[in-house]
């Protein structure tokens, strides 16, 4: 990872987050697979609680994460409910109030003060693992706090054909002071007019993200990491 590389896309952190789960830690796990998924701040996603996402007494998640007033409820797609279900089983959870994102090794609430550093650490493991079972290396920026809402930014522009139009737009979403200040942080530059909105279903159903068994086949890992990550190939 380097400060050259090019930012994590939304697959690459849920698959990360797929690789943090298989090891054990869970909170960090769960934050890297939902936060793509819905652009908010870090500071807005580490306060979630179990009651914003799952009804206990059903034993299910909910259809939308609620935002404020209702507006722009963000859904909740396949790929967080499926590791919803699967964490309320293995962690146990009891209380609604309870802190979504949990460092499994203290106990306590994940918090932005030390999160670069552990995500930093993670990613690393991570990355030398992916080097050693697949022979690839990934040119990727050192990952921080703000790679989820990158990711999910960048998910928009290129649902929308990276047109002009869409800049001001995502700028005044994610709270930046100029266009030219998010044009920057994506380090991207507008294309050809296409369609105008923002949207939360860029991370697709049923793709191999949704296998809890991914990373046990070396096969299918190998295949999805060469031609949808390292390639760039959509299926």
């Amino acid at each position: 990872m380097s400060d050259t590389g090019r930012h994590w896309k939304s697959e690459e952190l849920i698959l990360f987050g797929l690789w943090l789960w298989k090891i054990g830690e869970y909170g960090h796990a769960m934050l890297c697979i939902h936060a793509p998924n819905w652009g908010l701040k870090i500071g807005e996603q580490l306060k979630l609680t179990w009651s914003d996402v799952f009804d206990l007494e059903t034993g299910m998640p909910l259809a939308e994460l609620p935002m404020f007033g209702g507006n722009s409820n963000r859904p909740i797609r396949n790929v967080v409910r499926e590791n919803l279900i699967e964490a309320v089983k293995v962690l146990g959870v009891k209380e609604g109030d309870a802190p979504l994102y949990v460092n499994s090794k203290t106990g306590k609430p994940l918090t932005s003060s030390t999160l670069n550093r552990e995500l930093q650490r993670f990613a690393k493991m991570y990355l030398a693992e992916i080097k050693q079972r697949t022979g690839l290396e990934f040119d990727l920026k050192e990952i921080k706090t703000n790679a989820f809402e990158i990711a999910f930014a960048k998910d928009v522009t290129r649902e929308n054909n990276y047109i002009k139009e869409i800049y001001p737009v995502l700028s005044r979403y994610m709270g930046h002071r100029t266009v030219k200040d998010t044009i920057a942080l994506l380090e991207e530059e507008p294309g050809k007019p296409h369609s105008l909105e923002i949207r939360f279903d860029h991370i697709k159903d049923n793709t191999p993200l949704s296998d809890g068994n991914l990373w046990n086949d070396k096969e299918k890992l190998n295949r999805y990491l060469e031609r949808n990550l390292y390639l760039g190939i959509e299926e």
